[in-house]
């Protein structure tokens, strides 16, 4: 295990950050919700339905919780 490290070289580090960093402006555009974690990763991805536009509330609450984890990596 690597303990959460990430062996690559600095360069390559940019790129997936710059990477995370454009798949999750384009899920926040596409109005994507964040997926809540329920237990231990068995592998299985589970389906997304897009947000409807009277559900803003939810909508916020999605948007807050994706930004309190990306604030939880970035710092």
């Amino acid at each position: 295990m690597t303990g959460g490290s990430l062996f690559y070289s600095p360069r390559k580090v940019c790129q997936i950050i710059i990477a995370c960093s454009m798949l999750h402006n384009l899920a926040l555009r596409r109005q994507v919700p964040f997926m809540q974690e329920d237990g231990p990763d068995d592998g299985v991805v589970a389906a997304v339905e897009p947000v409807d536009s009277d559900e803003e509330e939810a909508e916020e609450e999605d948007n807050d919780n994706r930004e309190s984890v990306i604030q939880q990596y970035v710092q």
